[in-house]
């Protein structure tokens, strides 16, 4: 999976590199199709930009095909709303950790969607105003393993892999391999998706 990271800086930040050793940089969306055609994940750096402009870019990666990842200085959630309503898929701080970047990266790049998890909560209550309760069959509890379950609940109220570490007494490595495995048993692709399936009465 190919990374480009759009930024009027035109230079990769060091964590950026070290999360995608590979990615590509390019200081406008304009020059995606000619400098990263390969690309499938833009990272579009905006703290430097208004809104209009940054708008007007992540628009123009979205159409052009790009998963876009929006990265601001000071993440907000109108903020992060506002984004996604104008088709990126994910948001995040610029200055993520490497870890996270990837982590980030992986769950766009297999049609997820990413945002920090202390925004995942109020995005899970205003889906479930604005979408109709399923009427359908919720997610089969029943094939997770207890500590699946614990992880999958803990989700579902917002928490961060941090903190659902520290709460059950395990590695944030253990973490995400159980959300692997909850992901691939209830077929979410993303907490958000796994958020909400969990509110449907399942729990």
């Amino acid at each position: 999976m190919k990374h480009v990271f759009v930024t009027p800086a035109n230079t990769l930040r060091p964590r950026w590199r070290e999360a995608f050793p590979d990615a590509l940089v390019v200081a406008a969306v304009e020059q995606l199709a000619v400098d990263a055609p390969a690309a499938e994940v833009a990272w579009l750096e905006a703290s430097l930009l208004d809104a209009a402009a940054r708008n007007a870019a992540l628009a123009a990666a979205s159409a052009a095909g790009y998963r876009v990842v929006l990265m601001t200085a000071t993440p907000a959630e109108a903020d992060a709303f506002q984004a996604l309503n104008a088709g990126a898929v994910g948001y995040c701080h610029s200055e993520s950790a490497p870890e996270q970047l990837r982590e980030v990266g992986l769950v766009v790049a297999h049609g997820g969607l990413w945002m920090p998890p202390e925004l995942v909560q109020r995005l899970m209550a205003l889906s479930l105003r604005v979408q109709p309760q399923s009427t359908g069959p919720g997610p089969d509890l029943g094939a997770l393993t207890p500590r699946e379950r614990d992880v999958a609940l803990q989700v579902a109220q917002g928490a961060s892999n941090r903190e659902i570490a520290a709460s059950l007494a395990i590695t944030e490595r253990t973490v995400k391999a159980h959300l692997s495995a909850v992901f691939e048993k209830l077929g979410a692709r993303d907490r958000v998706q796994l958020a909400l399936m969990m509110s449907q009465g399942a729990f």
